[in-house]
């Protein structure tokens, strides 16, 4: 990972993020001009991934009903009722992303300085994870930002989970604020060490890709939806050990 002090960041060609949906079901001209199997196969895809994702926590609740239905001692029926209320807010989290991804937020810009939203999206990890994220807001960042703060803090949130999730600790992530000479928008850089090791790394921007099964893979497609919503984009800047790592920057 590259020094906090060092404004200057090695740049590669920017990838192209797709579009999450706007929130409508599309047009008729849309509709006409998809290939006759796209719904199908979209539908198909869409029913796998949350094959994948809930099944597994269906079980767990079924498993542990019947735990709750004959044990007979209190705590361990009060253990399986946690592991139960447990299993309910994973499908919580899974449908709350689905609602994120297919009908986002409008954004509420307000004036908000970028060192509040650096801090308060930091605050918003668990210890360990607090403990391993670094941050930095350069000088020329360190002012007011026209933005919708719970959007941008859910966007860096998702960012730092991607880059923490892809080192193991005691390895930290850094979360950088930045603005070139005179450019009215704030880069907000998350880097790791290493990097994606994949033929075409701009996969990782596919709604429901993910390298982790338990994952749904609508982190990076959310943010990058956020960052458009605020006229800004997400790209993967650097992927490579020697240039310092791994940085996604969110520019807004």
């Amino acid at each position: 990972m590259p020094p906090d002090t060092s404004p200057e960041r090695p740049s590669v060609p920017a990838l192209e993020v797709p579009s999450p949906p706007s929130g409508a079901e599309g047009s008729d001209d849309a509709a006409s001009s998809s290939p006759a199997g796209g719904h199908d196969e979209a539908l198909k895809h869409l029913t796998s991934v949350l094959t994948r994702h809930l099944a597994p926590i269906t079980d767990t609740i079924a498993r542990h009903a019947d735990r709750l239905v004959d044990a007979p001692d209190p705590k361990c029926r009060r253990e399986s009722a946690m592991d139960v209320l447990a299993a309910s807010a994973r499908i919580d989290d899974v449908l709350a992303a689905l609602r994120h991804y297919s009908r986002p937020v409008d954004a509420s810009a307000q004036r908000v300085p970028v060192a509040d939203v650096v801090e308060d999206t930091v605050c918003l990890l668990d210890d360990p994870a607090q403990a391993r994220v670094r941050t930095k807001v350069e000088p020329e960042a360190d002012g007011p930002l026209d933005a919708d703060p719970a959007l941008l803090r859910q966007a860096l949130l998702n960012l730092l989970t991607n880059a923490l999730e892809a080192t193991t600790a005691p390895q930290t992530v850094l979360l950088r604020a930045a603005r070139a000479d005179a450019a009215p928008q704030v880069a907000f850089e998350v880097w790791n060490d290493g990097e994606i090791d994949l033929d075409d790394p701009s996969v990782v921007f596919q709604p429901f890709y993910s390298a982790r099964p338990q994952h749904l893979g609508l982190g990076l497609p959310i943010a990058a939806h956020i960052a458009e919503q605020h006229g800004g984009s997400l790209r993967l800047s650097t992927n490579s050990v020697a240039d310092g790592g791994t940085c996604f920057t969110l520019q807004v």
